[in-house]
């Protein structure tokens, strides 16, 4: 096994972090937020709204501000990178950017032309403002994190990126894996592999959630051969046993063909839903038997990777990308029959047939002056979340408790307590009380209850703390000496740091301000970041340092907001995954069916037992679904009305937050125009006091958006939000605002040429107490 990655101390604090942190930032510039903003328009408004400024005044500054916006859009629709990023998202998308184009920036502003200018207003925010992680409009940098040093050390190469490579979607290789299972001449050669959620005991068959089911011997003995071997070695299997009653070759195959039937095995290559599934279905394809039959499964697989691989070589030219991507779209439908857009209207999943990964071509290394300002101002906030994990196991304990009392109180079935166990932990009951217990104790911490009288129109709300006083607060209102289950001692936070430049960065001279703290949970364990890391097995062997052989669960292909790139990719080889429903299953894992485990009480501890003598404290055989409650649990305050910012030293841990409703908006009036419309913004803006530019974030919604309430396009794009939201869901649709903090101005992550980008750091920090 490798040396695992290195862990750098916080200060004496006893916490430390690995040495490896990823660098999240677009691939647009900062500034490009600034194009499509308008402060004389809103001036004009402003005045207008006031009484100080004629109708026919404001209305020419709105046309002005309008035609100049449409002109920006226009150019940046014929932008060569932007068009690529949006060619490689979306091809339907790229209509609305040709539409542009044919007609240009000074034609009559029909519903079309407008709804043409939301599309290209929504990428373009989303281009310049978010941190997400995707081709070259989001490439992936590693960092490295230090204990001396300047708080920067940062050399930007020549270009955007220095790496870039093209993998087809999980759903692609699987569709055409599955096409080859329908096809009966392939189904003898192909393997055949049990349902991974299933037990065999003798004769007896135990399925999740059931009563035992008795087999006859022969099915018995037929199913326990379907370990993934080839149809025809199982049936050579139990032929070879004359205990099992199979005579012939042909009764074999029937008897598989009903266990298929009745959904008991899979037949055809069982792809891991990682980005190894290609070679996984490369390696299988190439061991069928039957030479004509392996020669026509490669040739078919060939077909398409030859298609991939003339989408990479299209890379860094629109064009070339879109006719690659159509020859990629002929190619799977021939050879697996099936549709190339999967999830039509979904944003944030795989939706196509390929995607591209970038690294950045930047290396940082950021050094003691940030890992002093963490060991000061975060630690607080770790120590929370330790006793979070550790009030949600006590919580979870308890509830499971009575469980398995209902349940008879003896050894039970796992299965027969799972579905109520996850009802706990996702439901409403004693987990969702504790965290709603931990907003409550912040809000003492962080004195949010003197602050509801603190804001006014116009106002900027703050409250900044002394780091020593809120460790002191903190130790009071959340005591704990370790973290709840064994996945709990790593946490994740995301860091925002604050600085007009990197030479401001390394003097020290910055402030940070914290995204998001993910609590329990490593969000570098994707495959997104590992497969570019330069040692990917120091990080496997860092995870098995800190936490130790795991039980992780087999997750299912429709696993919400889960695809092969998102995959964890850090389980060790000594890790059981732990499978509860059909899923499919990596080469190599050790898989514990829930179906063979059962729920004791040992020495006083609920605990998990195989059938092997293994067994586990049974909050671990949770760990992985507590750690899904709890990653975005850490909320400093509760849904109330309006949170002024809040600062622990130079650490800004709360940003600035307005919550209300779509339908508070005043922007419903159904045949109210541009304008109108611009002022019913400005109106309700004014009336809550929000600054200019800001993060919006509906309940409709997965991800929030930037908007500038300046710029006529950004205000458009708004409204259109805000009205699909209530069309959806009605007028009480939540509605989240908060500031844009850092803003544009203070990007510090540089380019070859200069551009300076908007940017967030996840780290990955070490509880210094192991769990319990």
């Amino acid at each position: 096994m490798a040396e695992p990655d290195a862990l750098v101390p916080l200060g004496e604090t006893g916490w430390r972090v690995w040495r490896s942190a990823v660098l999240r930032a677009p691939g647009f510039a900062a500034s490009g937020l600034d194009l499509l903003a308008a402060p004389d328009c809103a001036k004009h408004a402003d005045a207008f709204l006031a009484g100080d400024l004629d109708r026919d005044g404001f209305e020419a500054a709105f046309a002005a501000a309008t035609a100049r916006s449409s002109r920006q859009l226009a150019a940046i629709a014929a932008d060569p990178l932007f068009r690529e990023a949006v060619t490689w998202q979306s091809l339907h998308s790229v209509e609305a950017l040709d539409g542009l184009a044919r007609t240009g920036p000074d034609t009559a502003r029909n519903s079309r032309h407008r709804q043409r200018e939301i599309v290209i207003t929504r990428y373009w925010q989303r281009y310049c403002a978010k941190n997400d992680t995707i081709g070259f409009f989001g490439p992936v940098c590693w960092a490295a994190l230090s204990d001396g040093g300047p708080a920067a050390t940062v050399h930007a190469g020549p270009a955007l990126t220095r790496a870039r490579e093209v993998d087809l979607e999980w759903r692609a290789l699987t569709a055409y894996a599955e096409r080859l299972a329908e096809d009966a001449r392939y189904h003898p050669w192909l393997p055949v592999s049990r349902r991974p959620d299933l037990a065999l005991d003798g004769d007896d068959l135990r399925q999740p959630g059931l009563p035992p089911q008795r087999l006859a011997p022969a099915t018995a003995a037929l199913l326990a051969a379907c370990d993934g071997r080839a149809a025809r070695e199982v049936a050579a299997a139990v032929l070879a046993d004359p205990r099992t009653g199979f005579r012939k070759e042909a009764d074999a195959f029937l008897a598989l063909a009903q266990l298929a039937e009745q959904g008991l095995v899979r037949r055809g290559v069982d792809l891991p839903l990682t980005v190894a599934a290609e070679d996984v279905l490369l390696r299988s394809l190439a061991a069928l038997g039957e030479p004509e039959l392996r020669d026509e499964a490669l040739a078919g697989l060939s077909r398409l990777l030859a298609a991939r691989d003339g989408l990479a070589r299209a890379a860094g030219d629109a064009d070339a990308v879109r006719v690659a991507t159509l020859r990629l779209r002929d190619e799977f439908a021939a050879t697996t029959g099936g549709a190339a857009v999967h999830r039509p209207g979904a944003t944030y999943v795989g939706r196509g047939l390929a995607y591209e990964e970038t690294v950045r071509d930047l290396d940082v290394t950021l050094g003691g002056p940030v890992l002093d300002l963490l060991a000061e101002t975060l630690v607080p906030l770790l120590t929370a979340a330790r006793w979070l994990t550790a009030a949600m196991a006590a919580a979870f304990e308890s509830a499971l408790r009575e469980l398995h009392a209902e349940a008879g109180g003896g050894p039970v079935p796992l299965g027969d307590v799972w579905d109520a166990a996850l009802g706990v932990i996702f439901g409403a009951g004693p987990v969702a009380d504790v965290i709603d217990d931990f907003s409550a104790r912040w809000a003492r911490v962080l004195r949010l209850e003197d602050a509801g009288g603190w804001h006014a129109v116009g106002a900027v709300g703050r409250i900044e703390l002394d780091p020593a006083e809120v460790a002191e607060a903190v130790a009071r209102e959340f005591p704990a000496a370790a973290p709840g289950w064994r996945a709990a001692r790593l946490h994740s936070p995301d860091l925002h740091l604050s600085a007009a430049s990197v030479a401001e960065l390394a003097a020290g001279e910055f402030t940070a301000v914290l995204g998001e703290l993910h609590v329990a949970w490593l969000t570098c364990d994707n495959g997104i970041f590992t497969r570019f890391h330069p040692e990917p097995g120091a990080l496997r062997a860092a995870v098995h340092r800190d936490l130790g052989d795991r039980v992780v669960p087999l997750y299912p292909q429709d696993f919400p907001e889960f695809t092969a790139r998102m995959a964890f990719t850090l389980n060790g080889p000594d890790d059981v995954r732990l499978a509860y429903t059909p899923a499919p299953v990596p080469p190599g894992a050790q898989v514990l069916p829930t179906a063979a485990v059962t729920v004791s009480v040992v020495d006083g501890e609920l605990v998990g037992q195989a059938a092997d003598g293994r067994s586990w404290p049974l909050v671990e055989l949770f760990g992985s679904f507590l750690s899904a409650r709890s990653v975005n649990a850490c909320k400093l305050a509760d849904a109330r009305p309006y949170t002024p910012r809040v600062a622990v030293g130079r650490l800004v841990v709360h940003r600035e937050t307005w919550r209300t409703t779509v339908g508070d908006c005043g922007v419903d009036a159904p045949r109210s125009g541009e304008a109108e419309r611009y002022l019913a913004v400005r109106r309700w803006r004014e009336r809550l006091g929000l600054p200019e530019r800001v993060f919006v974030k509906v309940g409709t919604e997965i991800k929030p958006c930037y908007v500038d309430f300046t710029g006529p396009a950004y205000v458009a794009a708004f409204v259109a939000l805000v009205r699909a939201a209530a069309r959806d869901g009605g007028p009480d649709v939540p509605l989240t605002v908060s500031e844009l903090l850092p803003a544009p101005e203070q990007a510090w992550v540089p380019d070859g040429a200069g551009r300076r980008y908007l940017s967030e750091l996840r780290m990955t920090v070490r509880d210094p107490a192991p769990a319990r």
